[in-house]
C-alpha cells in the first residue's frame, strides 16, 4: 500500500524544518529598505485607502492582497509589510519537503528542505518585500500538483489535483506575468508522463482557461486592455514607446543572471551559494556513475532560466531588456534545489557517507553565505531606521539628509505623514554649497542606505561639513569596517548657530 504524501511523521518533520529555517532568518532579518519598497508600500497604502494604482502592480494581487490584509491587522508598518513574505518563504520549506518526498521519498524531502533553508538568496530576501517569493511559491505548488495528478490512481483525485493546478498557475500569474513560463514546463511534465495522461488532465484547462479569461475580461473593463499585465510591465520598465531603444541591452546586463548563479555579486557574496556548481558537477559525475535527478525538474529549471535570460525585445534595430534585479532570479531557486536534491539522493544510494559529507559541506558553506548576505541589508536598513527614529527625538529643528534617508523616514513613519527631512543634492559640489547656507538644524552623514542599487556617492560625508560650523550630536556604532556601501560611521550633526541667531 502506497504511503500517503502527508503523515503525522511528515507534519512533524515539516514543522521542525520550517522552524530551523525561520529562526536564523528572524535573527538576521532586514525589514524594508530595498529600492522598490517605497513603490510596494505605496501600492499597499492605496489598497488600504480603497484605491488600486493603474500600474504594473495592479494585477499582482497574489502578493498585495495578503500584504494589505497583514497591514490592515498590524498597520502600515515593517511587520505588516514583511510578514506575508516571511510566512510564504517559511511555508515553502514545507512545500519543498513535500515535493522532495513525492519524487524521492522522505530522504528527498528532508534534503530539499535543508538546502532551501540554507539558500542565501531565499534566506536574506525572505525578510524583505520580495514578491518574487510569492511567484516561486505558487509556481512550485503548481508543479507539485501536476506531478501528483500524473501519479494519482484515483480518477476523482486526479481531477481535483489538475483543477487545483490550474488555480495555482493563475495565482502565480497574478504574482508576476513571468509565471507563464510554467506552461511549457507543464507540457514537459505531461510529455514525460504521457502514459499516465488521460481525460482528467482536461480539468487543468477547464479551470485555468476560464480564470485567465476572466482576468483578461476584468482588466479590459477597467483599463480597456485585455493584455494589461504585459503592456504595463513593458511601460513600467520603459520598454514601450519611442524611447524604448535607450534600454539597449549591454553585455553586462545580458550576462547578469549567469554571473549571479556562478560568481559573487557586487558585494562579494554568492547569493546562490555553490548549488549551481554542485549541480553541474554531480550532473557530470552522474554520466559516469549513473546518477540521475528528475528530468521534469531539470526541464523546469532550464526553461525558466532561459525564459528569464532571453527576455529581450527588438526595438528600432536594437535588442532591449528591462532592469535585471538580484531577486528576479528567485524563480529558479526551488527547481535548482530540487534538481540538486535528486542527485544527492542518487549519490546516497551509491555512497551514503559521500552524500552526507557533501550535504554537510554544502549546508556549512551556504550557512556562511546566508549570514554574509543578510548582514549587509540588515546593517544598512538598521542605519536608516535608527537615524529616522533618532531625528524624531531631537528638539524641533530642520533636518537635512540625502534622498535615501528622506524617503525612508517617510516610509517608516507610522502616521504616513509628509516628509519631515529635507533633501540635500545628490552631487557633492551642490551638496556642499547647500550645507554652507544652513544656519540652524541637523545634518545626517555617513552610514549605509541600499547596498545593492543605492547611491553611496549621494551620502553626505562628514568631511563635507565646514569646520567649526557643526557640532557632533551623535555617532552611532560602527557595525562593520569601512566598505564601499558604508564608507564611514553614521553621524548626526547640529549647526552651530551664529551669535546673531542666538540673540547674543
Amino acid at each position: 500500500m502506497r504511503e500517503r504524501l502527508v503523515t503525522p511523521r511528515d507534519v512533524a518533520w515539516m514543522l521542525v524544518l520550517m522552524a530551523l529555517a525561520l529562526a536564523p532568518r528572524l535573527y538576521w532579518a532586514s525589514g524594508i529598505g530595498l529600492s522598490d519598497d517605497f513603490i510596494f508600500r505605496g501600492e499597499v497604502n492605496a489598497v488600504l485607502n480603497k484605491q488600486i494604482l493603474p500600474d504594473n502592480q495592479a494585477y499582482r494581487f497574489s502578493w498585495w492582497f495578503p500584504a494589505a490584509l497583514s497591514c490592515r491587522i498590524f498597520g502600515l508598518t515593517e511587520l505588516g509589510l514583511i510578514l506575508p513574505f516571511t510566512v510564504t518563504a517559511t511555508l515553502a520549506v514545507g512545500l519543498l519537503y513535500l515535493f522532495g518526498k513525492t519524487l524521492w521519498g522522505r530522504p528527498g524531502g528532508i534534503i530539499a528542505a535543508l538546502l532551501l533553508a540554507a539558500y542565501p538568496l531565499d534566506f536574506a530576501w525572505s525578510t524583505m518585500v520580495t514578491n518574487d517569493i510569492v511567484l516561486s511559491f505558487y509556481s512550485a505548488l503548481t508543479m507539485l500538483l501536476v506531478l501528483r495528478a500524473l501519479a494519482q490512481d484515483d480518477p476523482a483525485w486526479r481531477r481535483r489535483l489538475w483543477a487545483l493546478a490550474g488555480v495555482t498557475l493563475w495565482l502565480a500569474y497574478h504574482a508576476k506575468i513571468s509565471a507563464l513560463l510554467l506552461i511549457p514546463v507543464v507540457a514537459v511534465a505531461c510529455l514525460a508522463n504521457r502514459q499516465r495522461l488521460d481525460r482528467c488532465a482536461l480539468w487543468f484547462l477547464a479551470t485555468a482557461v476560464p480564470l485567465f479569461a476572466f482576468s483578461s475580461l476584468f482588466l479590459y473593463v477597467l483599463t480597456g486592455d485585455p493584455l494589461f499585465p504585459y503592456h504595463s510591465e513593458l511601460e513600467f520598465q520603459g520598454l514601450a514607446g519611442p524611447l524604448a531603444k535607450v534600454h539597449a541591452i549591454s553585455p553586462d546586463v545580458f550576462w547578469y543572471y549567469p554571473q549571479l548563479l556562478f560568481f559573487p555579486d557586487s558585494l562579494g557574496d554568492l547569493v546562490h551559494s555553490v548549488y549551481p556548481h554542485a549541480l553541474l558537477l554531480l550532473a557530470a559525475v552522474g554520466i559516469v556513475l549513473g546518477l540521475r535527478s528528475s528530468g521534469v525538474v531539470l526541464g523546469w529549471l532550464i526553461i525558466v532560466f532561459l525564459g528569464m535570460q532571453l527576455a529581450v525585445l527588438p526595438a528600432d534595430g536594437v535588442w532591449i531588456s528591462g532592469f535585471r534585479n538580484i531577486r528576479h532570479l528567485h524563480v529558479v531557486v526551488y527547481p535548482l534545489v530540487l534538481a540538486l536534491t535528486g542527485y544527492l539522493v542518487a549519490l546516497r544510494a551509491r555512497s551514503p557517507l559521500g552524500a552526507v559529507v557533501l550535504l554537510v559541506a554544502l549546508l556549512a558553506f551556504s550557512g556562511w553565505q546566508c549570514v554574509a548576505t543578510a548582514q549587509k541589508t540588515q546593517i544598512a536598513f538598521a542605519d536608516r531606521r535608527t537615524v529616522c527614529r533618532y531625528l524624531l527625538e531631537l528638539p524641533p529643528k530642520p533636518s537635512y539628509a540625502d534622498q535615501g534617508i528622506v524617503i525612508w523616514c517617510t516610509v517608516l513613519d507610522p502616521t504616513n505623514g509628509p516628509p519631515k527631512v529635507k533633501e540635500l543634492p545628490a552631487d557633492a559640489p551642490s551638496r556642499k554649497a547647500r550645507i554652507a547656507t544652513i544656519t540652524s538644524g541637523y545634518v545626517v552623514t555617513g552610514g549605509a542606505r541600499e547596498p545593492y542599487y543605492g547611491c553611496p556617492s549621494c551620502i553626505t560625508s562628514a568631511s563635507e561639513l565646514p569646520a567649526g560650523r557643526w557640532r557632533l550630536v551623535q555617532k552611532f556604532p560602527d557595525l562593520v569596517p569601512p566598505v564601499p556601501w558604508r564608507e564611514e560611521a553614521l553621524r548626526v550633526w547640529e549647526a552651530i548657530e551664529p551669535p546673531a541667531a542666538r540673540g547674543g
